[in-house]
């Protein structure tokens, strides 16, 4: 039972003193005083617990304030290590609750070795719609409120009861306000991706949405992206790319904006090898998935949907990379049939390409001999002797997106 004595107890006034100065990291009111157990009175579904909130810390310490974008890749290792856990997946758990809260964004990168890492984006400010306490003092106010609604009632007079307030009229002739064409484009553009995330999640390929508040929040951070980019002058074809690319139902705003800027002045020859290039690596990873079941490839090791992402992202890039340097679809073909990997490294890939198109490695030795057989000067759709693939191998030539009249 609360005490009046404890009601006083908060109202005491303390005084706090700087004592040694060292480097520090700051680490928000907002994420210190986010619920850390089911029983708070502001819990919402989701918790930060102790570790969650050191671990948010560690994440903050890495943070190149210089460069002003909040991101930073420590591996597990060391987020594990500098918290004395034994295991490097004990720290996991924790970085989901902190993505669930929105604290830290998640997203997976490529290294410049060619391996596979986390890029984490720490935000300092809490998301849209938070409702919870982001100052020690309103922290202060909500205690003194809930011990005094907890304190016994002597005898006197009962305590008075606030009168409801009016219900509105219903004035059924009122008239609705008028949508603007800036809200009906939001509306359209938002409904769209919305239609497409519900067909990726029911072949999944994303992620579904648990429950209703998840689906709420998803539907608010939607709309506000939507509306933020065309009010800022972007065309919807841009933003319902950037959405395609995030593949996320409703993104965080820094992830959104990042990604915005990265599309933003593309040419349309930019967006139609981006598109090529995406062609090319679904028509790959199916071919895989037909190799691997015909036990001429390894299975995919990807523990994780997000880990296979990345090696999807690798490939796509490596893709793009080969069109725009000009190699046919058929060359970038017999090299991904040559390597027979996922998603190959890029050395290897030049590598490959290097090899179909019929171009020397550099310093090979003895290297005087044709570039060319007798046979492939005469028919030029016969494969070098002791290649790997096989004209038969290769799909037709809309593989990535090229009729056959644009590459005769």
């Amino acid at each position: 039972m609360t005490t009046q004595q404890e009601v006083a107890d908060l109202n005491e006034q303390l005084e706090v003193v700087r004592g040694r100065k060292a480097p520090f990291s700051m680490v928000p009111d907002w994420v210190t005083l986010f619920p850390g157990h089911e029983k708070h009175p502001r819990y919402r579904g989701k918790i930060l617990s102790p570790t969650a909130k050191a671990v948010y810390a560690v994440l903050a310490m890495h943070v190149n304030q210089e460069a002003g974008d909040g991101a930073c890749w420590p591996s597990r290792n060391s987020i594990a290590f500098i918290l004395g856990f034994t295991r490097p997946q004990s720290v996991d758990q924790y970085l989901t609750q902190l993505d669930e809260a929105d604290a830290i964004d998640r997203e997976p990168y490529t290294r410049p070795n060619g391996a596979l890492g986390i890029r984490y984006v720490v935000h300092e400010t809490p998301p849209d719609g938070y409702d919870g306490e982001r100052t020690v003092g309103e922290h202060y106010k909500d205690r003194r409120a809930e011990k005094a609604r907890a304190l016994p009632r002597g005898p006197g007079r009962p305590r008075r009861e606030e009168a409801p307030a009016p219900a509105p009229a219903d004035d059924t002739t009122a008239e609705e306000p008028q949508q603007t064409g800036a809200d009906v484009a939001v509306r359209t553009v938002a409904a769209k991706w919305w239609s497409e995330a519900e067909a990726l999640a029911g072949d999944g390929k994303l992620d579904p949405l648990g429950t209703d508040r998840r689906r709420e929040r998803a539907q608010a951070n939607l709309t506000a992206r939507v509306q933020d980019a065309l009010a800022a002058g972007h065309g919807a074809d841009l933003v319902e790319r950037v959405l395609r690319e995030l593949g996320e139902w409703g993104p965080a705003k820094a992830k959104f904006e990042r990604m915005l800027k990265r599309l933003d002045g593309k040419t349309p020859e930019e967006f139609e090898l981006d598109k090529k290039a995406q062609m090319g690596a679904d028509k790959w990873w199916k071919e895989a998935e037909k190799l691997v079941a015909a036990k001429k490839m390894g299975p995919l090791l990807a523990a994780t949907e997000r880990e296979r992402q990345g090696y999807f992202l690798n490939l796509r890039t490596r893709i793009r990379s080969a069109l725009s340097a000009g190699y046919d679809s058929r060359i970038i073909w017999k090299a991904l049939l040559q390597l027979g990997e996922w998603s190959p490294a890029k050395r290897e890939f030049d590598r490959a390409l290097r090899q179909q198109s019929g171009v020397r490695a550099p310093g090979a030795p003895n290297a005087r001999g044709p570039l060319f057989t007798n046979a492939q000067w005469k028919n030029e759709e016969e494969a070098p002797t002791g290649a790997t693939p096989t004209a038969s191998d290769a799909p037709d030539l809309s593989v990535f997106g090229i009729s056959s009249d644009d590459a005769a």
